[in-house]
Formats: structure tokens, C-alpha cells, sequence
């Protein structure tokens, strides 16, 4: 099954490690047990199935900005040689929504390019790893961006078809994907409240011409027609808030992959119909499901956080070694999932009213083999399967070259795979995410310039 969408150079020594040997054997005469090198744990924290390293004080070892470890053979990126500006006449791009990843002061040498509210994710295959992860993660580019959250981008020369700086881009490698893949993905309207003020509230700026308008105080559903208010008559614990793209042709970008990554992207997008985002508490378009781990891919026991808590969270950890002081939620959960009794618990800054605190438990689907752990109680309707199903978003491809290239895809070019419920049509007036893909195998693709646009 396809994951929801949610939601690094290294020199010579780990280079060997990872191409003639990028898994040690333990102990002397070759016991058969494999552990990935200690270097590309140390430069990706979070790999899959693995602990973090531990410094002598016992806190978890986390790279200073962020890392992109070699892959494959390791061979050096020659850059893009030439860009072709041609494809760009006749098109005009949103003012609202323009992800050029530069810095919020391009003058000021010590600010650092941002995604603001991208995300990176992976299919869990054992040693495999996705980078990078959140800008927040990482100690010394702290301070040096204006955003909440998202991912930190890297220095180097972007596509240029005018004179305005284009320095950074955003960059995604990981692997080795064994069940379907990764990526990097944004919710539109991420993080909340970044173009208005508040959820589906109040006027947004002159130039946000993908903004549905404000609702009336008493208004029962949205123009999405979602209703307002969560199945149960509350506020919703998230927002539910949307982009109208009605206004515009398709989506526009720029893409390159390094030599040794997948040759293809998968494009993405969710709307009303099937965004597992736009479902919470409410379910009205579509089921949500939610995977979820008892036991830890690491092999490392499901502790209890802390034994003298009356709710402890259950993490992946070594209780002999303890668990560091991680003061960012997202950062310890990828780090530390939970598991066991807390496999389907969320952070207080993301409450899930939808499966929070359900119990994991495993579930066989019969048509089609499907099977794993879900977050589902006895007496509830088991998992959603794949006739009613969430996520089976609106796809589309797009070839690489070592080259930068633009791409402008109109709506019209993507369909559905058919993992999830069938939508009647793609509902412009409530796209909600936008989603680069990589399928099972390496990946190492940069991206720039990410926008709407519509002919002139």
C-alpha cells in the first residue's frame, strides 16, 4: 500500500563504507547479523530500523545542518549544464504561492532557504533513508529562517531565466526503497495560517487569488462542502483549509535528479475527494486508515517513556541507555516512534480525534492479501479498504535528466492509480496537497520554483 501523504555530502571513508560494505557484520566469524555503517547513522538520525548514536553525555547525535549521505556507487553530481528558458513564454505563475526555497533575506549571508511546511517520508524498508528531515531539526540552521517548520533547502545554482537570485533549491535523496518508495510533500495551506489568519477565516492578501472566500459565521458546510464542524458537533482539533486553483492551468516547477537516482518523479495532488487531510472528523468524501507498529522495527524494546508516569508513551528505545531529552515533537517521534500501547497516539501540537489513543491491532483485508497493524477498536468498522479508502491521489510523471528542466502540467494530466476510493472528477476548488514521489529504489531529485500557473 502506497503511504499517506502526511506526514547531506560525506567524504571518502563512508563512500567505501556504504559501496563495498554499507551493512558490517557482527562479531568474529561472520554471524550473519547485519547494522548499517555508524557513519550514515550518525548523519541521518532517523534511519529506518536503526537507534540513534549516542554521544558521551547520552544525548542523540544529530548532524549540525542538514547531510545527504552518498548512494549507489557514490558517483559525484556534475550539476546541471545548461537551462532551457523557452518552455516559460506565454505562461504566468501564482504571486501568492511561489516556493523558490530562497531565503526570507537573500542580503543577509547567515539566513538559510526553507520549504516552508514540506515534509520528507519514506516506506519504513529496513535501513533505508530519506533526507533531509525538518529544518528545525537541526541545531545550527536554527534562527537562520522565518518559519515554523519545513525543510531546510540546499545552496547551489538554480535554474535563472531573469535576474532575480536563485541560489537554493530543494533537494530529496534516500533509499534504498524496497516497498514503494518516498518523497517530500505540502499541504497548500501549511503551515496554518501562513496566507490568512485563521482556518478558512478572514481575507486573504490581494495577490492570493487561489483563496476560497470567507465563510458566513453560521455556515454548516464549506465550499468544498465539507462540514464546518467535526461529526461530533466540536470544533476541528486541525484545519481544514484548502486551496481554489480553478483560476489556473496546472502546476509548474523545475526538477533535476543527481547520476545515480530513479530517471522519473511521480506529481501528486489531493483534493476534497481524496484527501485523507480534508477527512479528519469527518470522513465525508472518503475513509481514513492509519498504519500503525507494536513492535519496533529496530528490534529495540517498546519502553514506557517514563515508568513513573500514570500515562507514560510507549517508545522504540534501550530503557539501559535512556531516552535523550528531545524537545521537539516531530524530531523525537521519528527518532523514537511510538509503539505498543502508544502506537496510536499523536503529539499534543497534532491531535487526531480520528485514531488517537485506538488500539493497533492487525487486520487482513480478504480480496486482495493486504495485511499489517491498524489503529481500530473491537465493535468499530474494521480499516477502510481500498473501494473507500483515502489517498489515492491525482498522479502524474515527469522524466530527469542531470539538467535542470521546467515543467508546467496541466490539471487535466493526472489520474488516479486505484489504491483508493474512485473520485467522480478533480475538484479544483479544494486542492489540498502537492506531493513529488519516488518509487522503490534510490532517489536523488532537486526541485525549484514550485507554483500554479495558466496561459496568458
Amino acid at each position: 500500500m502506497r503511504a499517506p501523504l502526511r506526514w547531506i555530502a560525506a567524504g571518502v571513508g563512508v563512500f567505501v563504507a556504504l559501496v563495498v560494505a554499507p551493512f558490517g557484520c557482527d562479531g568474529p566469524g561472520n554471524s550473519g547479523k547485519s547494522a548499517p555503517d555508524p557513519d550514515l547513522v550518525k548523519s541521518v538520525p532517523w534511519l529506518n530500523g536503526v537507534l540513534p548514536a549516542l554521544d558521551g553525555n547520552g544525548d542523540a547525535v544529530v548532524p549540525m545542518t542538514a547531510e545527504y549521505p552518498p548512494i549507489a556507487f557514490g558517483l559525484p553530481d556534475p550539476g546541471s549544464q545548461r537551462t532551457d528558458c523557452s518552455a516559460l513564454a506565454g505562461l504566468e505563475f501564482s504571486k501568492g504561492w511561489f516556493d523558490d526555497f530562497e531565503p526570507d533575506d537573500p542580503t543577509d549571508a547567515g539566513r538559510t532557504g526553507v520549504a516552508r511546511g514540506w515534509a520528507s517520508y519514506d516506506d519504513l524498508s529496513q535501513y533505508a533513508f530519506h533526507t533531509p528531515g525538518d529544518a528545525t531539526w537541526y541545531p545550527g540552521v536554527a534562527g537562520t529562517f522565518d518559519a515554523a517548520w519545513g525543510l531546510p533547502a540546499v545552496k547551489m545554482p538554480g535554474p535563472k531565466c531573469d535576474t532575480k537570485p536563485n541560489d537554493w533549491a530543494l533537494h530529496f535523496r534516500g533509499g534504498q526503497f524496497r516497498k514503494w518508495g518516498g518523497g517530500i510533500s505540502h499541504a497548500f495551506t501549511d503551515p496554518d495560517g501562513w496566507y490568512r489568519s485563521s482556518d478558512r477565516d478572514g481575507p486573504c492578501r490581494p495577490q492570493d487569488d487561489f483563496c476560497p472566500p470567507p465563510l458566513a459565521a453560521d455556515a454548516k458546510v464549506d465550499t468544498a462542502g465539507l462540514p464546518t464542524k467535526a461529526a461530533n458537533g466540536d470544533l476541528y482539533k486541525q484545519p481544514h483549509d484548502f486551496f481554489d486553483v480553478s483560476a489556473y492551468d496546472g502546476i509548474a516547477f523545475w526538477a533535476r535528479r543527481g547520476p545515480e537516482g530513479f530517471d522519473r518523479a511521480l506529481v501528486i495532488l489531493t483534493d476534497k475527494f481524496t484527501s485523507s487531510r480534508l477527512a479528519r472528523e469527518n470522513q465525508k468524501y472518503c475513509r481514513r486508515v492509519r498504519e500503525c507498529h507494536t513492535r519496533c522495527l529496530s528490534g529495540s524494546p517498546c519502553a514506557p517513556d517514563d515508568p513513573t508516569s500514570a500515562t507514560p508513551i510507549y517508545r522504540c528505545f534501550d530503557p539501559k541507555q535512556g531516552l535523550p531529552k528531545i524537545a521537539i515533537d516531530s524530531q523525537l517521534d521519528q527518532m523514537y516512534p511510538r509503539c505498543g500501547a502508544s502506537a496510536c497516539t499523536s503529539p499534543q501540537t497534532y491531535l487526531d480525534q480520528d485514531f488517537d489513543n485506538k488500539a493497533c491491532r492487525p487486520y487482513t483485508y480478504g480480496a486482495d492479501g493486504e495485511s499489517g497493524e491498524f489503529c481500530w477498536n473491537p465493535g468499530d468498522p474494521p480499516p477502510a479498504g481500498r473501494d473507500d479508502r483515502c489517498q489515492d491521489g491525482w498522479e502524474s510523471s515527469v522524466p530527469l535528466t542531470l539538467d535542470w528542466q521546467f515543467f508546467a502540467l496541466p490539471f487535466s494530466m493526472f489520474e488516479q492509480v486505484g489504491f483508493g476510493k474512485r473520485a467522480p472528477y478533480m475538484d479544483l476548488k479544494s486542492l489540498d496537497t502537492l506531493a513529488f514521489g519516488a518509487v522503490m529504489g534510490w532517489s536523488d531529485v532537486y526541485f525549484d520554483n514550485v507554483t500554479l500557473y495558466r496561459r496568458k
